[in-house]
């Protein structure tokens, strides 16, 4: 990954945190005010404030793309660094489980442009290597550390080989898509666990992983399966 400097809805016009629809009544002020590129009167952004500008922000970073016809995320990293969250925000959202290594949990979704997880790390854990939807993956650490392994293909081996090891810790930022190569992540502590918040664009269902890196050609397909939703054990 790449540091960055210091809700499952019907209507989409709605950004729900939460299923009572809390924040449909906010959209029309809150649009007028926060600038989508990431320049506003505000300096920070709340949750709420954040999902109901993501969308919009979204689509302006990929007319930008397809515009310079090159990959940037520079739209939405400006927007993530100016999310305030604090614990009592997403402490609601945060489940562990100790008979897995962690947890998926939905904090907000609008079924087209982006998901927001909170994954919860037990001590020890790790995913699997994978890939990332076409936009690629911001995260921010909310609390503790975890471990980033960045693997690239090696073709004449057809193994998949470790070009990136890095440590993020509290507050820390950092994004990655699959140009950069492919990554796992871990919760490199024996006995703290781990919290992260991440961003994918757009939303997907599953994933390419890697249970062998010798074999690079020979991905397995992985499902998504939430934990939680907007705070709820499934």
């Amino acid at each position: 990954m790449t540091t960055l400097p210091l809700i499952n809805t019907n209507d989409r016009n709605r950004m729900s945190l939460v299923q009572d629809g809390s924040l449909s009544n906010k959209k029309s002020t809150l649009s007028n005010d926060i600038s989508f590129t990431g320049h506003s009167s505000y300096e920070d952004l709340t949750l709420e404030e954040f999902v109901i500008a993501l969308p919009e922000t979204i689509r302006k970073q990929e007319k930008k793309n397809e515009r310079d016809k090159q990959h940037g995320e520079e739209l939405i990293s400006a927007l993530f660094r100016r999310l305030i969250l604090d614990k009592d925000e997403w402490e609601r959202f945060s489940h562990f489980d100790p008979s897995r290594k962690y947890t998926r949990n939905l904090i907000s979704t609008d079924s087209e442009t982006y998901t927001l997880l909170l994954l919860c790390w037990n001590p020890n854990c790790s995913s699997p290597i994978h890939d990332h939807p076409c936009n690629g993956c911001w995260m921010r650490v909310c609390e503790g550390t975890v471990a980033e392994s960045r693997f690239v293909k090696d073709d004449d081996t057809d193994k998949l080989v470790c070009s990136h090891y890095g440590l993020y810790s509290d507050g820390a930022m950092a994004y990655i898509e699959d140009s950069m190569g492919y990554h796992k992540m871990e919760n490199p502590s024996q006995n703290v666990p781990a919290v992260t918040l991440h961003l994918y664009s757009p939303p997907f269902q599953n994933c390419k992983i890697w249970l062998n890196p010798e074999k690079a050609s020979k991905p397995s397909l992985s499902t998504m399966c939430l934990y939680s939703e907007y705070g709820t054990i499934i």
